[in-house]
């Protein structure tokens, strides 16, 4: 009888030894970066020097309004008035309960600790198997952003965090529960409301619904309740009066010598702030002051247009833009009713900060699903389309990461902001998502339909 040889079975080691390396390398970088913002925004809040204060001191004063029955205060503070709606000092009234220093490291530790939820679920909130470098490569190029909501007590991470859970939710099947975490991002802040105008377009009306119930609970029921019909009211109006109408109108007076007593007065209008579409049309088609904190008037303007004339063309080229990426992503996606796509998320995301008529650095943090969606989509294809995407990727990057102070030095950073490269890296990035050579039509992965919720995966 012929012996036969056993069979050693032999164990094949679940993951790959050295994929395992670099996703420990890149967690340890990951770490080391949100340790990075934290010390930020520890350090420009006042933990470790009573005398400095941030954008946190004014939801502070909103939470202890809020607890004192009184809000209408908080936007008329001297030293940090609340820009935000009123519903969003119920959202942050437990802060008002420690003292301001307790109160800033606690708003860091959350927004850290969204940071990381941000970074390791973007992946399942978009429904698309997103590659490690990608989700990092995202993570770098929003991170300067991230350093500016960090330092400046900013709520753009939580906006963020908010989005993206509505999404999350909407990918289940929950529509009403959905539409109502977006409306506490829109009551947060105003410009998530583009999701609802989005929406419109795709027939999403339990989406829409849980929108509008959520903005009646939580921005008429609960300020009525706890301030009362006449206090909320006030509320309100001081919010519309003393923040919304001032951001519509919103510009720096001219620039003055003091010691003249006004007769050095600078020739042309004051700075226009933002990074977004608006401001990049006042200071190209103004005579207007392009840069902020130097103490110079600086003007790039190649026409003289007068402000409302500029407000105009921001307003048409917003909504050429928005009409346009709508066209674009429903022939994609054919039918009104076929759901939305992470490519369709990400844009709306975009357009949030790029179309906000006030939207500065920190604002561009909700770049980070398309940094991270664009990255992903040059990586995946080959041959001459993924050293194209590449290069625009790679230039998104350098004009946003590359225009920072750290990199070329305030002064030179402080002339090329004036050109609005966040804008500019918008624009890029919205190229790469919305090309069909990087995202085809028939690419359907993570698409939310109406009834049968998340479609089949499918290849590039």
């Amino acid at each position: 009888m012929t012996g036969v040889p056993p069979i050693v079975a032999t164990k094949k080691p679940l993951i790959d030894p050295k994929r395992a390396r670099i996703v420990v390398a890149y967690t340890a970088v990951v770490a080391v970066s949100v340790a990075v913002l934290m010390q930020r925004g520890c350090y420009k809040g006042g933990v470790f020097d009573t005398e400095r204060v941030n954008d946190f001191r004014a939801y502070q004063i909103a939470a202890q309004g809020v607890i004192d029955g009184d809000l209408t205060s908080a936007y008329k503070d001297g030293t940090k008035p609340l820009q935000y709606p009123p519903s969003f000092a119920f959202f942050v009234a437990p802060f008002g309960l420690v003292p301001y220093r307790v109160g800033v490291m606690l708003w860091v530790v959350l927004n850290a600790v969204l940071t990381i939820l941000i970074f390791r679920s973007m992946d399942d909130a978009l429904g698309l198997p997103l590659s490690s470098e990608a989700k990092l490569g995202g993570f770098f190029l929003s991170l300067r952003m991230l350093e500016s909501d960090f330092s400046n007590g900013n709520a753009n991470t939580l906006v963020l965090a908010l989005v993206l859970l509505s999404f999350a939710v909407l990918r289940k099947r929950r529509g009403l529960a959905s539409g109502v975490a977006l409306s506490v991002a829109c009551l947060s802040k105003a410009t998530p409301a583009l999701f609802a105008f989005w929406s419109l377009v795709r027939g999403r009306w339990r989406y829409l619904a849980g929108v509008a119930l959520g903005l009646f609970l939580f921005g008429a029921v609960l300020p009525a309740v706890v301030l009362g019909p006449v206090g909320a009211s006030d509320a309100w109006t001081s919010w519309i009066n003393l923040t919304l109408r001032p951001v519509m109108a919103s510009k720096d007076s001219s620039i003055v010598d003091p010691g003249d007593g006004g007769m050095n007065q600078a020739p042309g209008d004051g700075y226009m702030p933002g990074q977004g579409v608006r401001a990049l049309v006042h200071r190209m088609l103004r005579d207007s002051d392009a840069t902020a904190h130097d103490e110079v008037y600086r003007s790039i303007h190649v026409l003289s247009l007068s402000e409302r004339h500029a407000d105009l063309l921001y307003v048409a080229i917003s909504v050429l833009l928005f009409v346009g990426l709508a066209i674009t992503l429903r022939y994609r996606s054919p039918g009104a009713r076929q759901g939305w796509m992470p490519a369709e998320f990400a844009i709306a995301c975009v357009l949030m900060a790029l179309l906000g008529p006030l939207s500065r650095k920190a604002h561009f943090v909700l770049l980070w699903p398309a940094a991270v969606l664009a990255f992903d989509a040059w990586w995946r294809v080959e041959g001459r389309r993924r050293a194209v995407g590449c290069a625009v990727w790679a230039l998104a990057f350098v004009l946003i990461v590359g225009t920072s102070p750290g990199v070329v030095g305030r002064m030179f950073s402080t002339v090329l902001v004036a050109y609005c490269p966040f804008a500019w890296a918008s624009l890029c990035l919205l190229g790469l998502i919305a090309c069909p050579g990087f995202y085809p039509r028939t690419h359907t992965t993570g698409a939310i339909t109406p009834d049968c919720g998340a479609a089949a995966n499918s290849s590039h």
